[in-house]
């Protein structure tokens, strides 16, 4: 205890025996127990605080890493949509180029607006295919950073409860401790008295 052998311990209580005397010596070892006792619980809370910031800001850095992974997602999203955009807009440039260069006479060309036609509805499956995916990606993401949230939240609630159960474990013991202390010290004024 407190890196002492049992000799040292036995020459404190001998020499803590002879100054205090046997009359105070119970009173002064309670108020003793009791101040260690404060002590601890004052570390403990201390402890407990610290702890407890230090999952605060945790839980603020994955929050802020998965919206910055959102932000990301959106500004994909809006580059997807800028390319599209592009995209539609050279379709519709090419198609105006065609039919300004086909004189009159080629306009009853069916076979070449039908090309250019297929053409075109080749190109907007295309790109619908990659918007379908870019929404599909963006929409798990979403799905892993609520379920991480929900994690986190049950982690959180866990630790929580489990401290609660320490504490009134700790309340019981000092109960304990409390009536142990009490019943020797009835026993100790019966020896006195007889």
């Amino acid at each position: 205890m407190f890196g002492m052998g049992f000799t040292e311990i036995l020459l404190i209580a001998v020499l803590a025996l002879l100054f205090i005397g046997p009359d105070k010596l119970p009173d002064t070892m309670r108020s003793i127990a009791r101040t260690l006792g404060k002590i601890k619980r004052a570390l403990d809370d201390t402890k407990a605080t610290l702890e407890q910031e230090l999952r605060v800001d945790d839980l603020r850095a994955e929050v802020m890493q998965y919206r910055q992974e959102l932000e990301k997602a959106k500004s994909d999203l809006s580059s997807f949509k800028n390319i599209a955009s592009k995209e539609a807009e050279s379709i519709k440039s090419e198609v105006a180029k065609i039919e300004n260069s086909y004189s009159p006479t080629d306009i009853n060309d069916d076979k070449l607006f039908d090309d250019l036609f297929d053409e075109a509805e080749k190109d907007f499956e295309e790109l619908e295919k990659q918007k379908e995916e870019f929404k599909s990606k963006t929409s798990s993401l979403a799905e892993e950073a609520k379920e991480h949230l929900k994690k986190l939240e049950s982690k959180n609630e866990e630790k929580e409860s489990n401290r609660f159960k320490n504490i009134v474990q700790n309340k019981q013991s000092k109960q304990k401790l409390q009536e142990e202390s009490s019943t020797t010290g009835f026993k100790h004024l019966d020896k006195k008295e007889s």
